[in-house]
């Protein structure tokens, strides 16, 4: 067994070659090392043990894929990881490129049939995670079919064990789910039906993900495998837009964590290559972690950080948007009163959200999606709003749900289906009254042009919304397949929002879909923030909120506020303390708010501008005992945010809120430096204590750790 090995931060990469050329890549923190047992000197089979380790190694490959023309593994339908295609790879080359900023390592893997695959792993000065692009090269004078091409695939799990590590593998995985976002399901490998049976006869695969053009659905397109024997962490996150999945395979004593495109079994993808051509898989985020899966997950998002600081602002200012406040019923009128309220708070951005286009009032002011003509009984001159809001210093915000077209508007007829997305010849049509661009047609492209980037130019808009409300599903006609139809589809719509962005140099785009079904890299990547949740006025938005410092920066997770003139001083504190686990979104009945009322809300906005560089570049932990319910939340929630020597502590309780909470933190002296509400939170030496809490209430504080 040769290796190749680089040590990079605090992480040791092996790539492990055996003696049929075959390549995987073994990844183990470096201060980890010294624990690794070694079964990998001979590989093995199940006829033949490591009597000396008593391991059945298989090793795995540092890339999967299927070729329609190859033989698969014997588990049809459960896997399509392991087969002739990729047998027939072996290690041709790899070159390690160092600059100043950044590592490469680009390693070629050859068949002599006459294809390869280039699989190029980088790394970011200051980051702890990778990321990995891999591409397919057609090299033959024939097409080949790609039923199947892997992002990323972790291999030689747990290189810690000696054995099968029964009861000490962890699958850790995030749920989505509208207004139901980022909850943490941890399980047993046991519980998946993954241990290891009496002989390693088929290969045997959890494999999950999503479906559409909500790449949130049912899961979030990250997951950890955990050895908790001894903490240490295997992680990656996709960043697609679009359907994905990954694969937990156990193949002998060790497990695989791959993931990618979905294959052709679970996505309806499979591509054809011509010769000489290629296709690159999606961008995967990887890592490996000694400690806890919170700092594994963050050490991946951390990544985020550099697509952030370009489509991003450099200070986190506040947000109001009025959907909550009128409902689908913005006016010149109530903005600029709007405006007015606002005079002397430091909110930033006025967002006009659904309702201030021509509509047939339906759905809330989204009927009508499409022609975009600006209903003038409510806004006359929409350049004339713009310019008064931002000679009030405001900029002026706007919301499009510019992917689809709805019932009411004349591009959603029929003369227009060339338009928009077809499935087996068919519109595809989400619940009777919405239908999808077609963004791979220039005819569109150059009508939303029009519709949308013009707009705001010619307006003076300085803020968009992107809101999008339903899935594609499956796929889409046009490639060949679905699944491709699909990809090639949503990849147009990226590069429509970089278009925008590129026209537009100083516009700041929000990402909504529904709430938070698109809290991907890859939109994350292309939007300076994005709408948490649809959780406008819910009690589980703390809930929500802090699940998500976890997926995605809380420098880019817009949280609501909901106020209301109805709401107790409890009530009031309650929901702008949440906003202080990301960016603050004012909205809700603010017009007949109280002088104590606007009094709370501007101490709220003093402590959010005078923690936010803590929000923007800290680390953070979840702390306390929430129930698993989060519509119905009970018990206390704790988020301490750590950034250099200071901690933004955001405190939550629900129903039947936990008994007192000692946190001890690291050796040193703290001090409240700041607060929002608190009567609950006290620090004695490096001991935090929080008292039992009344049900619902919020609070915050700012603590500095004394220097020496």
């Amino acid at each position: 067994m040769q290796e190749k090995n680089y040590v990079i931060e605090n992480t040791l990469l092996k790539y492990l070659i055996n003696e049929n050329k075959q390549v995987s890549l073994l990844l183990v923190p470096q201060s980890q090392a010294r624990e690794l047992k070694q079964p990998w000197d001979t590989e093995q089979t199940p006829a033949a043990p490591n009597p000396a380790h008593n391991k059945e190694w298989r090793m795995g490959s540092l890339v999967q894929l299927h070729l329609r023309h190859h033989s698969r593994c014997n588990s049809g339908g459960n896997s399509m990881k392991y087969s002739e295609s990729v047998r027939n790879l072996q290690f041709a080359s790899q070159d390690a490129i160092e600059t100043a900023d950044s590592t490469k390592i680009i390693t070629t893997l050859t068949a002599t049939e006459g294809y390869k695959v280039l699989h190029t792993l980088t790394h970011q000065k200051g980051q702890t995670a990778f990321s990995i692009e891999t591409t397919f090269v057609n090299e033959s004078n024939h097409a080949m079919t790609l039923e199947m091409l892997s992002s990323f695939s972790l291999d030689n799990i747990s290189p810690f064990q000696e054995d099968d590590a029964p009861n000490k593998i962890t699958l850790h995985r995030f749920k989505g789910g509208w207004s139901l976002e980022g909850k943490h399901i941890s399980e047993p490998i046991e519980t998946l039906s993954l241990e290891k049976s009496w002989a390693s006869a088929f290969v045997e695969s959890e494999r999950f993900g999503v479906i559409g053009s909500w790449p949130v659905g049912r899961f979030f397109p990250m997951a950890l495998l955990e050895d908790t024997e001894h903490q240490v962490l295997w992680g990656a996150q996709i960043c697609h837009n679009a359907s994905w999945q990954m694969e937990v395979t156990r193949f002998g004593d060790t497990l695989s964590l791959s993931g990618g495109l979905p294959d052709m079994d679970f996505g309806s993808w499979f591509k054809t290559i011509q010769p000489q051509e290629s296709f690159s898989a999606p961008v995967a985020y990887i890592t490996t972690h000694h400690g806890d899966y919170s700092e594994a997950c963050q050490s991946i998002t951390k990544l985020h950080n550099i697509a952030a600081d370009q489509f991003g602002e450099e200070g986190l200012p506040i947000i109001f948007n009025e959907w909550c406040t009128t409902w689908g019923t913005p006016t010149h009128e109530n903005m600029l009163s709007y405006a007015e309220k606002f005079k002397g708070h430091p909110v930033k951005y006025l967002v006009i959200d659904a309702g201030w286009s021509k509509t047939n009032d339906h759905m809330l002011g989204q009927a009508g999606n499409g022609d975009w003509i600006v209903d003038t009984t409510k806004f006359p001159n929409i350049k004339d709003t713009t310019t008064k809001l931002r000679e009030k210093g405001y900029i002026p915000g706007i919301w499009f749900e510019f992917e689809v077209t709805t019932k009411g508007a004349q591009v959603y007829e029929n003369e227009y289906d060339d338009w928009h997305l077809k499935r087996d010849g068919i519109v595809i049509n989400c619940d009777g009254w919405r239908t999808f661009w077609d963004f791979r047609n220039p005819k569109v492209t150059a009508y939303l042009t029009e519709k949308i980037i013009m707009f705001l130019k010619e307006n003076g808009f300085g803020y968009l919304k992107v809101d999008y409300n339903g899935s594609i599903g499956l796929g889409c006609d046009g490639c060949d397949s679905l699944g491709e139809g699909l990809r090639t589809q949503m990849e147009a719509v990226r590069l429509f929002f970089m278009e925008i962005k590129r026209q537009i140099p100083d516009i700041i785009i929000e990402n909504c879909a529904s709430g938070g079904h698109r809290l991907e890299p890859s939109m994350l990547g292309v939007t300076a923030m994005s709408s948490f949740s649809d959780a406008h006025e819910c009690v589980e938005i703390p809930y929500i909120a802090a699940n998500l410092h976890y997926l995605i920066l809380p420098r880019q997770s817009q949280i609501w506020a909901v106020l209301h003139s109805t709401d107790t001083d409890t009530r009031l504190c309650y929901s702008l303390s949440a906003t202080f686990l990301g960016r603050m979104c004012l909205s809700g009945d603010i017009n007949n708010l109280s002088e104590h009322q606007w009094d709370l809300v501007k101490q709220s906005e003093d402590f959010y501008t005078s923690v936010a560089h803590i929000i923007k570049d800290g680390i953070s932990k979840i702390y306390g005992e929430r129930s698993l319910n989060m519509r119905y939340p009970e018990g206390t929630q704790a988020v301490i945010r750590t950034y250099e020597d200071e901690l933004l502590i955001i405190c939550h309780s629900f129903e039947n809120p936990n008994e007192s909470m000692q946190i001890t933190l690291s050796s040193g002296a703290y001090t409240i430096q700041n607060a929002f509400n608190n009567k609950y939170i006290s620090i004695t030496g490096n001991v935090l204590t929080i008292a039992k809490m009344d049900c619902f209430e919020g609070c915050a504080v700012h603590v500095i750790k004394a220097t020496v």
